[in-house]
């Protein structure tokens, strides 16, 4: 009946679940036709969380998820200098056995799995709160063009953030330079909406009470 959606990502995700954030808006939208599970870790990257995808999507017993949104990378583009960091070459191929893993534990098809760039930040902001943070645009789009390439080898949805936040740079969608605000999580919600709409079916799963009622007939 109720399709279900599974999100994986990083602080990005998780604080998607607050009361403004990108995750709630998707669950107001669609809360009569999706079931949503939210498995945004804060500070993870890719290695950390492939290590532990058995208990993040465990095989047993199987859970099934009709669509996927899968967002990575903001952590392991940090400095080489950090524990976050992940190289390149690890990330591309950590980013694809995530992949794997989404197709066969839990029957998401590449065609409903959604995979978004990191996005690109607020570097004058992102600076003055996290001076050694060791993030840079340059490096957030080297990792945001990694994750396109995994997606379309792997023919997965995707979307290119980093390209999408910078045409909306200087518009004030961050709380500190790399983690959003509302408008910021609106930005990511009407992207995860374009994703959801078409593969949504616009019947309810349950009817509506005018039909169980009968006021419907009456309005006729």
């Amino acid at each position: 009946m109720y399709k279900r959606l599974l999100l994986l990502g990083d602080s990005q995700t998780q604080f998607g679940a607050a009361p403004q954030g990108w995750v709630n808006l998707i669950a107001d939208k669609y809360c009569r036709r999706l079931d949503i599970t939210n498995r945004g870790l804060s500070g993870y990257n890719t290695r950390w969380y492939l290590e532990r995808i058995g208990d993040i999507v465990p095989a047993v017993p199987p859970h099934h998820y009709d669509l996927a949104v899968l967002w990575l990378g903001n952590n392991d583009n940090v400095g080489e200098g950090s524990v976050q960091h992940v190289p390149q070459r690890e990330y591309s191929n950590n980013l694809s056995l995530i992949v794997s893993k989404l197709v066969d534990c839990v029957g998401v098809q590449p065609g409903n799995l959604l995979i978004l760039t990191p996005a690109c930040v607020d570097q004058v902001m992102l600076d003055k709160v996290f001076p050694d943070s060791g993030r840079s645009n340059e490096r957030m789009r080297e990792y945001a063009d990694l994750t396109l390439n995994v997606a379309r080898e792997r023919q997965c949805e995707h979307a290119d953030l980093y390209s999408l936040f910078s045409e909306h740079a200087g518009e004030g969608l961050f709380t500190d330079g790399l983690h959003l605000n509302k408008e910021g999580n609106r930005l990511i919600s009407q992207v995860v909406d374009k994703f959801l709409s078409p593969r949504i079916e616009g019947i309810l799963p349950l009817p509506d009470w005018k039909d169980l009622s009968g006021m419907k007939s009456l309005e006729k």
